[in-house]
C-alpha cells in the first residue's frame, strides 16, 4: 500500500515538473514557424518541399532543392502569364465550318447599278454650262442667271468634285428634285430584266436610291422603312420597295417555313438560270465627259440587302457595248453564342442587341461607318451631304461645301499624319467593328464584247428605232450550289484555362487542386485546433513533440 502510494506522488510529481517546464519554457515564434515549416514539408504532395523539412539533410542539398523548386515555379508562372495574355486579350480564332450550306440559305446580294451618265445633256448640258462658268470672273453678272447658276451649282454635286467649289455652302430639297430630273430614270437604263428565269418588270424589281454617286438603282434593297429608323429622312421616291421581309433577319435568317419565293429574294440553285439577267442601255447623245470624266460605261456594287450602298467601296464596271459575267461567292460569317460573355472590342464584332445606331435599324460596319461619317461632316461643316442619313432638319451641303465635304472623309481616313484602311480608322474614331454575323459577296467577272447591233442585223430588225445607243448585258449569279460559312469561336474557355494552368503547375511542381487545401488547411484550421489543443504557446503540435522528446 505504501509502495503505490509513493508510485503515484512520484507521477504526480513528474507531471507537475514537466508542466512547469512548459509553463516556463515557452517556444518562440521562430521557433514554431521552424516546426510548422517542417511538418508541412513531411507532409505535402508538393515536388522537392519534402527535402527542405528533413532532419540531417546539409545546407548544400537543401539549397539545392530551394533554388530548383525557385526555378520551377518562376518557369511555371512565367508560361501561365503568357496564357493569361493570350486569353484575355485574343481570345477568338476563325475556323471553317464542319458543314457547308445551300445558297438559298443567305439572301440573292442586293444589286445597285450607278450610270456614269449622271445629267442627260438632253435636258441639261453641264458641259455648256461649266465653260460658260469657267469663261467669266465673275458668272452670276455676266453669264448665268440666279436660276441657272443656282442649277449649276446643284449639277456639280454628281460630277467630279474639283469641277466647281463656288455656290452656297447649303442646298435646299429642291436640289434633290433637280438631280433627280436631270438623271437618267430607270426606264432608260434597265431595258431589260429578268430574274430566276422569269421575264419581269424592272419597274418591279428595281428601285431609285442616292448614292454618292448620284441617282441610282437597287435591287433587293430592304424597303426604307425597315433600313431605316424613323429619325432619318429621305425623299419617298427613294427606296421604295411593294415587298417586306418576311420575319428575316441579319442575325437570324429566314424563318422556318418561309418559301423559296419570299423577300429579300434568294437563288433556288446556282448557275445564270437562277440569277439576275439584265439588259443595260445609255445614249451617247447624253455622254457628259467634262462631268465625269473619260470612262462611261455602269457601276456595278454587291452589298448586303441590310446595308446601305457604297460605290466607291468595291464596285466593278460594266463597260459599254460589252458583256460581264458575275459570279458570286457568298462570304458568311457567324459567332459563336459562347462569345457573347466577352466585351465587344475583345471579340471584334457586335451582336445585333448590343449596338443601336440612330439611323439605320440593322447594326452593320457600313452603315456603322456611313452614320459616323454623316455625324462627322454635320459636326465640320454644319450640314450633310445629299445622299447621307439626316433629319428633316438637316442642311443639305452646297457646292461651297464641296472641299468641306472632302475633307471631312479624309479626316476619317487619316490619323496623326498616317493613312490608315477605312474599316481601321473607323474603330478608332467611330468605333464601327463589324457585326458578329455578316455576310459579303465575293465577285469573280468576265468580259466580252457584247455585239449587239450584228444580232439586230442578223435578225433583220430595224436598228434605227435606237439611234445612237449603247447597250451593257450583265448576269449575276452564284457560282457554287454550297458554300462554307465561318465562324468565330473561343480559344480558350475558362475551362480549357484552367486546365491548361493545372498542367503546368503539375508538370513543374506537381501542384494540384488538393494543394490548395492542403495549405488552407495548414494556415487555418490546424492551428486553431493545436491552440485549442495544446495551449496558445503550442500552436504547432510539433514543439509539444519536440518538447516531449527532449
Amino acid at each position: 500500500m505504501d509502495e503505490n502510494l509513493e508510485d503515484l506522488n512520484t507521477k504526480n510529481r513528474n507531471k507537475y515538473s514537466r508542466h512547469n517546464r512548459f509553463s516556463r519554457e515557452h517556444p518562440t515564434w521562430s521557433q514554431n514557424i521552424r516546426a510548422y515549416f517542417m511538418e508541412f514539408c513531411k507532409n505535402t504532395n508538393i515536388h522537392g518541399f519534402k527535402y527542405l523539412g528533413e532532419r540531417g539533410r546539409s545546407s548544400f542539398e537543401k539549397s539545392f532543392w530551394l533554388i530548383f523548386s525557385c526555378v520551377s515555379f518562376f518557369i511555371c508562372l512565367t508560361l501561365i502569364n503568357r496564357m493569361w495574355i493570350k486569353y484575355s486579350q485574343t481570345p477568338v480564332f476563325v475556323n471553317v465550318a464542319l458543314n457547308p450550306a445551300p445558297v438559298w440559305k443567305v439572301p440573292f446580294p442586293a444589286i445597285t447599278i450607278c450610270p456614269e451618265t449622271k445629267i442627260k445633256q438632253r435636258i441639261y448640258n453641264f458641259t455648256d454650262y461649266y465653260h460658260k462658268v469657267m469663261k467669266h470672273s465673275n458668272p452670276d453678272e455676266d453669264a448665268l442667271t440666279d436660276d441657272e447658276l443656282q442649277k449649276f451649282a446643284d449639277s456639280s454635286l454628281v460630277c467630279d468634285q474639283h469641277l466647281y467649289t463656288s455656290g452656297n455652302k447649303t442646298a435646299s430639297v429642291d436640289t434633290i428634285r433637280h438631280l433627280t430630273e436631270v438623271a437618267p430614270p430607270l426606264d432608260e437604263v434597265l431595258f431589260s430584266c429578268k430574274w430566276n428565269s422569269n421575264n419581269e418588270s424592272c419597274d418591279s424589281l428595281f428601285t431609285p436610291i442616292l448614292t454618292e454617286d448620284g441617282v441610282c438603282f437597287t435591287f433587293n434593297t430592304l424597303d426604307r422603312s425597315e433600313l431605316f429608323r424613323n429619325a432619318a429622312y429621305f425623299d419617298d421616291d427613294f427606296i421604295t420597295q411593294d415587298n417586306r421581309a418576311e420575319g428575316w433577319t441579319l442575325d437570324h435568317g429566314y424563318p422556318k417555313g418561309v418559301g423559296l419565293d419570299t423577300f429579300p429574294r434568294r437563288a433556288t440553285s446556282a448557275g445564270s438560270k437562277s440569277g439576275m439577267f439584265l439588259l443595260l442601255r445609255g445614249y451617247k447623245q447624253d455622254l457628259d465627259y467634262v462631268c465625269r470624266g473619260p470612262v462611261q460605261g455602269f457601276k456595278v456594287l454587291l452589298h448586303h440587302p441590310a446595308e446601305l450602298p457604297r460605290i466607291a467601296s468595291r464596285y466593278f464596271r460594266a463597260a459599254v457595248n460589252q458583256e460581264a459575267l458575275v459570279a458570286v461567292k457568298p462570304n458568311v460569317r457567324l459567332t459563336s453564342m459562347n462569345l457573347k460573355n466577352y466585351g465587344p472590342h475583345l471579340r471584334q464584332c457586335f451582336f445585333a442587341e448590343e449596338r443601336q445606331l440612330y439611323f439605320f435599324r440593322d447594326y452593320t460596319q457600313q452603315n456603322c461607318q456611313i452614320e459616323c461619317l454623316a455625324n462627322y461632316t454635320l459636326s465640320k461643316c454644319g450640314c450633310v451631304a445629299y445622299h447621307m442619313p439626316r433629319e428633316e432638319s438637316t442642311e443639305i451641303c452646297g457646292s461651297g461645301s464641296n472641299r468641306c465635304l472632302f475633307e471631312a472623309e479624309q479626316e476619317l481616313l487619316t490619323h496623326d499624319g498616317e493613312v490608315e484602311s477605312s474599316s481601321k480608322k473607323a474603330d478608332k474614331m467611330c468605333d464601327c467593328p463589324p457585326s458578329c454575323t455578316s455576310i459579303t459577296y465575293d465577285v469573280e467577272t468576265s468580259q466580252a464584247d457584247f455585239e449587239w447591233e450584228k444580232v439586230f442585223e442578223a435578225f433583220k430588225a430595224d436598228i434605227n428605232e435606237f439611234p445612237g445607243i449603247y447597250m451593257t448585258r450583265l448576269t449575276i449569279f452564284f457560282k457554287d450550289m454550297e458554300f462554307v460559312p465561318s465562324e468565330k469561336s473561343e480559344i480558350y474557355g475558362p475551362t480549357e484555362f484552367l486546365a491548361s494552368c493545372a498542367g503546368l503547375l503539375w508538370l513543374f511542381t506537381g501542384f494540384s487542386f488538393f494543394s490548395i487545401v492542403e495549405i488552407v488547411y495548414f494556415l487555418s484550421i490546424r492551428v486553431i485546433c493545436n491552440v485549442r489543443k495544446y495551449g496558445k504557446h503550442y500552436w504547432s503540435g510539433s514543439n509539444i513533440l519536440l518538447s516531449n522528446d527532449s
